[in-house]
């Protein structure tokens, strides 16, 4: 515990030189009153057909994902504890073997004043050779406390792509763990979307355990006024011939404050494993602070790992450009925005979604 009553959460795997202040995220101690929730968050309450499951989360099956490394903490080990022990919604899916399913499975999380208190666990499990798409939703009009961990099991030869899309208020917490193990040939697609709350914390880590398994993590956001985004992504290989990919792209503006931390750890044994990780952020005021800490660790000599970071301004000529053919400074400046970040929300499988989140960027820069 640090001083203000701040609590030290989402460490680092490797500390680095203290006064970057970059090897944890800060979060402020708050008096969260635990209490049901109650809305409804997919169309069917229990589904059960050739493709799998999708129900309510059970607390047998909480407690029998024994997948998940006994080492993992999350964000901080009492958080995490939260999640698993006193989670007031959150859902079970699993994947028949060999099923594609073609429809997104879409969960939308929605706090309001009645519902102002949001711990979602949730459980997917992806069996042999079976394909999935998941879409979640978190958003909110009043202020609100979001603790959400999800747990994936990729099994052999599966694919999974998570959504995950957060449009909280302005003065919302949000904290988000998402771990994530697959074994022989299992692939997982990320996309992550992170525009609203206050104080974003997001934790996410993939075991990449089988031989020849994957994922691609995609992320953007936009964090504008006085908010804070910290970010922390891990890629552990583990298996042989493993690959992992992180591309982070986002935008700052008026006084935000971000960090990115990005770890690809090539462990012994991950014999021709390849781990690549990108991030770039567009500083559109000189008062916001990013801070990024790409990191590659390796104890294994046969591997490939590549990292990079880089940020710029918005391009005086360019804008010059688009302003002289009519566009306003803040049409010009979400355009150039959109460009970077639009490439990423395409890669959401939901019309409807992509549109409600191009409204959201909108209003951003109208500060609505």
């Amino acid at each position: 515990m640090s001083e203000n009553n701040r609590k030290i959460i989402s460490p680092i795997p490797v500390r680095t030189w203290r006064g970057l202040g970059v090897n944890h995220a800060f979060l402020e101690e708050q008096d969260i009153k635990l209490k049901p929730y109650h809305r409804q968050i997919f169309e069917k309450r229990n589904s059960i057909d050739e493709f799998g499951i999708v129900t309510e989360l059970t607390e047998k099956q909480n407690q029998e994902a024994h997948f998940i490394d006994k080492q993992y903490k999350g964000l901080d080990q009492n958080i995490l504890e939260q999640c698993i022990k006193e989670y007031n919604t959150g859902v079970y899916i699993e994947a028949q073997e060999g099923t594609s399913r073609q429809e997104p499975i879409i969960l939308h999380y929605t706090l309001d004043k009645e519902n102002n208190t949001l711990i979602d666990n949730n459980l997917i499990i992806a069996k042999e050779n079976s394909e999935i798409t998941v879409i979640i939703q978190y958003d909110s009009k009043v202020k609100g406390y979001h603790n959400g961990l999800t747990r994936i099991f990729g099994k052999k030869g599966s694919r999974i792509k998570l959504v995950k899309v957060q449009t909280l208020s302005d003065d919302s917490t949000h904290l988000d763990a998402v771990y994530t193990k697959l074994e022989d040939n299992a692939e997982i697609e990320y996309t992550l979307i992170e525009l609203g709350a206050k104080n974003g914390i997001i934790h996410n880590q993939s075991d990449l355990i089988g031989t020849n398994s994957r994922t691609n993590l995609k992320m953007a956001y936009i964090t504008d006024k006085d908010r804070k985004i910290d970010m922390n992504y891990i890629m552990n290989h583990v298996g042989r011939e493993t690959n992992s990919q992180i591309d982070v792209k986002g935008a700052l503006l008026d006084e935000a404050d971000k960090i990115f931390r990005g770890t690809i750890d090539l462990r012994k044994g991950a014999v021709k494993a390849k781990g690549k990780e990108e991030e770039y952020t567009i500083l559109l005021s000189d008062k916001v602070r990013n801070r990024s800490v790409p990191i590659l660790l390796c104890t294994e000599h046969e591997v490939e790992g590549q990292h990079a970071a880089s940020t710029g301004k918005v391009d005086e000529n360019k804008l010059f450009y688009l302003m002289s053919r009519g566009l306003s400074e803040y049409e010009a400046k979400k355009l150039i925005v959109e460009a970077s970040l639009n490439p990423i929300i395409d890669q959401i499988p939901d019309e409807l979604i992509r549109e409600e989140i191009n409204d959201y960027v909108r209003r951003k820069f109208i500060n609505e």
